[in-house]
């Protein structure tokens, strides 16, 4: 959905009632309930990035709000590479060459571990939400050539053309605009009372709020997995 689609949305939600609630003044809700998403949401994301052993900073897309976890991939193993046969139909015919390779290859996996439990990352997010954040990595394995990177995800309406297709947060945002709209329409219906026209604008209003509270707690609760995931 594209703005104008939330904004036509919302409309259709209150029919047969016309909103009060202009539209310009509908679309800073949507502005506000994305904002606060980005704040307090931690939906998963993943990318897989490639890197060099060179390379001690690495920057991720715009989508990534903050990084959980950072994962080398394993380099390829060149002895498997070297001899194809060990894979062809499953059997397997060694010669003294590669039973003396095997067995090194174990030897070293250890090595290979204690060398790869040195690597460290930090995460720089950028306040621009047009700029990806920077990551920097420190005693990286040699022959890594990607990295896994586990984040929460930046959602955006900044222009006509930006859409949210994916369903959690879409319905997120737009349950959580209505409760705005319903607090601003019982605003309305409240100060339209002030001169003695009977309405249920208190109702609206608190009706309004507690949905907003309550999606604000959902929020809350579904990102408990990044508290999770930072202490593995």
């Amino acid at each position: 959905m594209v703005r104008t689609d939330i904004i036509d949305w919302l409309h259709q939600e209150f029919q047969p009632v016309q909103l009060v609630t202009g539209d310009e003044t509908i679309s800073q809700f949507i502005d506000n309930s994305i904002r606060y998403l980005n704040t307090h949401s931690a939906f998963k994301y993943a990318e897989m990035i490639s890197i060099t052993s060179e390379l001690t900073r690495v920057q991720v897309s715009t989508n990534i709000k903050t990084v959980v976890k950072v994962l080398p991939t394993p380099p390829e193993e060149w002895i498997t590479q070297n001899y194809p046969q060990w894979s062809l139909l499953g059997i397997s015919i060694l010669d003294g060459v590669n039973n003396d390779l095997i067995t090194m290859t174990e030897a070293f996996k250890n090595y290979k571990g204690y060398i790869s439990s040195g690597f460290k990352w930090h995460f720089e997010r950028s306040n621009d939400p047009t700029v990806g954040g920077y990551i920097y990595l420190t005693n990286q394995a040699n022959n890594v050539q990607k990295i896994y990177v586990l984040g929460t995800r930046r959602f955006s309406l900044a222009t006509e053309t930006d859409e949210i297709i994916d369903d959690a947060p879409l319905r997120w945002i737009l349950e959580y605009t209505k409760a705005l709209v319903k607090q601003a329409e019982g605003n309305s219906l409240r100060k339209s009372g002030a001169i003695g026209v009977t309405n249920d604008g208190q109702t609206l209003y608190e009706e309004g709020r507690e949905e907003m509270k309550d999606l604000q707690e959902q929020l809350m609760n579904e990102g408990r997995w990044v508290a999770l995931a930072s202490r593995i």
